[in-house]
């Protein structure tokens, strides 16, 4: 498999990744390629992520440190020898799209730093528009990492809908929109990016697998991160994958029953845990407290939480109140998964230094005790360290990690 490239001796990523080859040995070299990609890692953790035996991963790191593929840094033990990147020309991106905006991320593959760049277009007009938007700012960020779109490597996108793990097709869209997702996201790519491999996911899915690359949960073996913003959604991971079930609509959360004679929700049941805690009716509440008293109400989540930080003791309370109930809901899904560690992230994890503690508290209450009790290490209640950026950047990770040299 040939790295050559026209621009000197500096390897190419897509020729590295993208040269057809049937050889288990190809094969073998560009999982691990992509592992490396994704972020340094030792040898051991290299093994695990691209499911290959440390020999062959061993094998293999002594070939590619030979071709200044990789670098193998000698400050620590063997087995905590860390593998990075060398010199390899190539771009990855990750898309999140939302209810109203996108945010999107690029990183040269050989350096850690990401670029990134989100915009708000409205609920309304998103359908129309998000491609496009996508597009332009997935050029504009490839150019400020230095290259430009002629080496984007891999896109990844993460969809606020339900993704068939089999096909990659929208197998349903969340109830408030009425954005054509329909059919295979890909295709609506191919004009921008020809030939470039597209991966798309559920968002909340993507949050879950960036903190797990970069953030709260690296090295956990199971995860549940719950997004909670405008709506309500999580993303499981069991075995360090991302784990959707068999129509891609695991870790729906937000429509977990909490009151069945509740207001109705979008998904057209009713009592749903988005109708008590979802963005709007927080807001709704808010409201509610200050009729009468105040104007400068908060127009949205994230101004309700700087006013929280604040001190604004309703919009805290308010808050607090909301991981309590998120917490209920969690404790319920503990107690079927038993994850090693919870994830606080979305617009409320922007405010977990004062929402992990009632969250914690909530499903210490209603979880099975051994999670916290025995005598193994106790289950975690953390909040994201990726921030708003965890669903681009678990989209960019995980779009590295697809082999799409067949369809190439």
């Amino acid at each position: 498999m040939s790295a050559s490239t026209s621009e000197g001796t500096v390897p190419s990523a897509r020729a590295l990744l993208w040269t057809p080859s049937d050889s288990v040995r190809d094969a073998n070299r560009r999982k691990i390629i992509r592992a490396v990609m994704a972020g340094p890692g030792t040898q051991v953790s290299i093994a695990r992520q691209a499911d290959l035996s440390q020999a062959t991963v061993s094998t293999v790191i002594t070939e590619l440190q030979g071709e200044g593929i990789v670098r193998v840094d000698n400050t620590e033990g063997e087995r905590g020898k860390r593998v990075r990147l060398g010199a390899v020309r190539g771009v990855a991106v990750g898309v999140e799209v939302n209810h109203n905006g996108l945010t999107v991320a690029a990183r040269r593959v050989d350096t850690s730093t990401v670029e990134h760049e989100s915009v708000d277009f409205g609920s309304d007009q998103g359908g129309a528009m998000w491609v496009r938007e996508a597009a332009r700012l997935i050029r504009e960020l490839a150019a400020q990492t230095g290259l430009d779109e002629e080496h984007i490597v891999s896109i990844g996108i993460g969809l606020p809908a339900a993704v068939d793990p089999r096909s990659g097709a929208i197998a349903q869209v969340a109830a408030s929109l009425s954005w054509d997702l329909s059919g295979n996201p890909q295709s609506r790519f191919q004009d921008h990016f020809p030939n470039v491999p597209v991966i798309v996911d559920n968002e909340a899915n993507l949050a879950a697998y960036g903190e797990q690359v970069y953030g709260a949960g690296r090295g956990r073996e199971t995860m549940l991160f719950v997004k909670a913003s405008t709506g309500i959604g999580s993303g499981l991971i069991i075995g360090r994958r991302i784990y959707r079930g068999r129509h891609g609509l695991a870790g729906e959360v937000g429509h977990l029953t909490m009151d069945p004679q509740g207001i109705v929700c979008r998904c057209g049941n009713r009592g749903c845990l988005e109708t008590v805690v979802g963005g709007t009716r927080l807001l709704d509440q808010v409201r509610q407290a200050y009729a009468g008293y105040r104007m400068d109400l908060p127009t949205s989540l994230e101004s309700m939480i700087e006013r929280a930080k604040s001190g604004d003791v309703v919009c805290r309370r308010i808050l607090q109140d909301a991981a309590r109930t998120i917490g209920v809901a969690l404790a319920r899904v503990c107690n079927v998964v038993n994850p090693e560690i919870v994830v606080l992230g979305g617009e409320l994890g922007r405010a977990a230094d004062f929402l992990v503690d009632p969250l914690q508290s909530s499903i210490r209450l209603y979880a099975l005790r051994g999670m916290f009790d025995s005598g193994v290490e106790p289950m975690v209640v953390a909040g994201s360290e990726l921030g708003l950026l965890a669903g681009a950047r678990g989209a960019l990770a995980f779009a590295l990690q697809i082999d799409r040299t067949v369809e190439l």
